[in-house]
This record gives structure tokens, sequence and C-alpha cells, in this order.
């Protein structure tokens, strides 16, 4: 009996499914549909997903199916990874048991966990890296057989799929949005350039010419005169949030002057020193891709905000290589630095995070109170314009 293969129906029911699993592009329904449909087709009593963190070490997620909301409060913590759970993790393949108790690797459960006895756990590999995995507790009628392992193996397989397209579709959909967002700030910055500002220049030139040709009394002059000096102060305002919303050396020059102007820009208003190194394939000061310059340059404009607001710091360096087809960043200055394991709220890391995710890169922030901070980014797709 535990050697039957698989039958005609659940078969049938595992197409239908993948189906279903690769048309969801949420990727929360998604991971609770997977659980519910895996604990359907191997007749578990439990079920679980558990996904792995950016070091593929532990458990960073637990979604269950078959415990109650109330049990799983009593419980606490959800698992990271230790026991028979951990065998998956460092050893991606399929675990099939007949009893948790009797393997000399499970680690126990800890109060008011229900007792489980039967297992089969799969691990979900996306694109030939350990996502996450399948874990099936308590079948029906006593152990799993090998036609269970075979519907979970087919249904991870299913589940790869589906969570690589929702990957895609969410970074799809965040690339969309920051592109729409840079769009936006081209065209205020355009209406600002072409409308508002001008338009106080010439209401500039127009009180001066009025000054020199005025007869009028003196309290007059000084007030002209206090208007236009507001005037050019407001001139000087809107150049800086113009620049701020999209700086015109980053479409019409590149990086490396963007990022010097950026640098200036910081230390004068500030009155720190910012440093600004930029080092291109061959020492040539040429174009990087558009999406590339864009976000190196919102990364560092971010990093120096951080520097400033937060930090404290009185010194900023600021360094871009490239290297082997991808683009380097270092920000370092010497602020007053925060525990980087506490919650980030108010440090600027997410909108950071999010920028070099999507460009398919990796962020390392290096920082202990009292030393400054560190941050460091590798984007990849260094491409020069042609």
């Amino acid at each position: 009996m535990a050697d039957e293969p698989l039958d005609e129906a659940r078969l049938r029911r595992l197409i239908a499914v993948g189906r279903s699993l690769v048309q969801q592009l949420d990727l929360e329904a998604l991971l609770a549909q997977i659980v519910a449909v895996a604990r359907e087709v191997t007749g578990a009593r439990y079920a679980a997903i558990g996904v792995l963190d950016e070091a593929r070490a532990e458990l960073e997620r637990f979604l269950t199916r078959g415990i109650d909301e109330a049990t799983r409060d009593l419980i606490g913590d959800p698992p990271r990874g230790h026991g028979i759970l951990g065998v998956l993790i460092r050893d991606p393949r399929p675990v099939r048991l007949a009893d948790l108790g009797d393997d000399p690797r499970s680690y126990g459960f800890p109060p008011h966990h229900p007792p489980m006895h039967s297992f089969l756990g799969v691990p979900i590999v996306v694109r030939g890296r350990a996502w996450g995995n399948l874990y099936l507790t308590d079948k029906e009628g006593g152990e799993f057989a090998a036609a269970d392992e075979e519907a979970a193996v087919i249904l991870a397989d299913w589940a790869a799929v589906a969570i690589d397209n929702a990957g895609r579709f969410e970074r799809q959909r965040l690339r969309d949005t920051m592109a729409a967002a840079e769009q936006e700030r081209r065209r205020w910055a355009r209406e600002l350039h072409d409308e508002t500002l001008q338009g106080l220049g010439g209401l500039q030139v127009l009180l001066s010419s009025a000054l020199r040709r005025s007869s009028e009394p003196s309290q007059v002059e000084g007030a002209v005169r206090a208007a236009v000096e507001e005037i050019g102060t407001e001139i000087e305002k809107l150049r800086t949030l113009i620049t701020e919303l999209r700086p015109a050396a980053l479409d019409e020059l590149g990086l490396e002057p963007a990022l010097e102007s950026l640098a200036g820009r910081v230390a004068a208003v500030e009155g720190i020193v910012v440093t600004s190194e930029v080092v291109l394939a061959d020492g040539e000061r040429r174009r990087l891709p558009p999406d590339l310059e864009t976000a190196v340059y919102r990364l560092v404009q971010e990093a120096l905000t951080n520097a400033v607001k937060h930090a404290r710091a009185e010194r900023v360096d600021v360094r871009v290589t490239e290297r082997d087809g991808c683009v380097e960043l270092t920000v370092r200055d010497d602020g007053a630095g925060f525990d980087v394991g506490a919650p980030r709220a108010g440090f600027g890391l997410l909108g950071m995070e999010e920028r070099v995710a999507l460009a398919g890169g990796t962020l390392a922030v290096q920082s202990r109170p009292g030393a400054g901070t560190t941050i460091r980014a590798t984007l990849s797709g260094a491409t020069p314009r042609p």
C-alpha cells in the first residue's frame, strides 16, 4: 500500500492546482493556498510552509494550517529550524518518517504544542536555490506513503514556479512605481523651472527696474529692495528643490558630476565635509544605464540624508567603483551610529533596501552606537550606455 503510485484523481487535482497557483500574483495569498492544498492532497492533519532567510540558514517565516489561533498564541514564537525542520534546510531533499519521536534528530515540541507523529517534508527550490520547505504531519490513517511524497514534490515544483512568478510581478510593480515617481519628479522639475522659477525671475527684473527709476519716498525703496531680496531667496530655494527632484547633471552629464554636485550642496548647506569619488571602468567618465545611474544617485542621496539627520555626522565619504559588470557603492560617516539589530524605523533604510533589491543587488549596513555607519551596496547591470 505504501508503495502504490500516485492515483489519477490526485494527479488531476495537482494539475488543476498548478494552473491556479501560477495565476496567483499575491505572494501572501499564494502561500496560504499552497499550505491548504498540501494538507488536502496528502491527507495531513497539520501543514506548514517555512520560508528561509536570506542566508538560507534558518526559517524567517512559518505559516501553518490545522492549528487554531488560540493554540498558536499559547505555543509562542514559531520555529526557526531546529531538529527535523533543520534537516531539510541543511539538505534540501524529501524526508518521510513514520514517527518524529523515534528519530534521533528530533528536537521535541514546546509546551502547548499538539502531539505530532508521522512526518513528510519537501523542499521548495526556486531557480536552483532553496527557498523554503513544506512540512506535513499526522497523516490520516497512519504513515505517509510514497504517493503522498510524490504529490508533495509535484506541489512543491508548482509552488516554486508560482512563487518565482509572484516575485517577478512584485519586483516589476515596485520598479514601475519607482519609474513613475522619477518621471513625476522630472515633470515637476520642468514645471518649476519653466513656469514658477522663470516667473519669479521676471518679477525680480521688474522690481529691480522699478527701483532704478523710482522717485518715490525712501520707505518704498526699502520695501522694493526687501522684495527683490526675498524673491532672490525664493529663487535659490526653488533651484535647490528642482535639483533635489531631478538633478539636471544626472540626465545631462552622468553619475560622477551629479554626485560631485550633490556632495558639494550637502557640504555647503550642512557645514560638514563630504567627499565623492567615482571610478568607472578604464578610468573613463562615461555613462551607465539610466536606471542604474538613478539607483546609485538615490542611494547616495538617502545615505547622506541619514548621515546628516540621524547620525549628525561631521564627515561623509562616498565612493563608487565599477568592477566585473557591477557597481559597488560605499558611504561611510563618522556619526552617532546605531544598533543594526534594533528596529530601523526612522533610519530610511527600507527605501534603500527596495532599490537595491530591484537592481538585483545586495545591501550591507555596518554600524554600532558611537562608531559611525558604513553602507555598502553592490548593483548589477553596469553596461555602458551606447
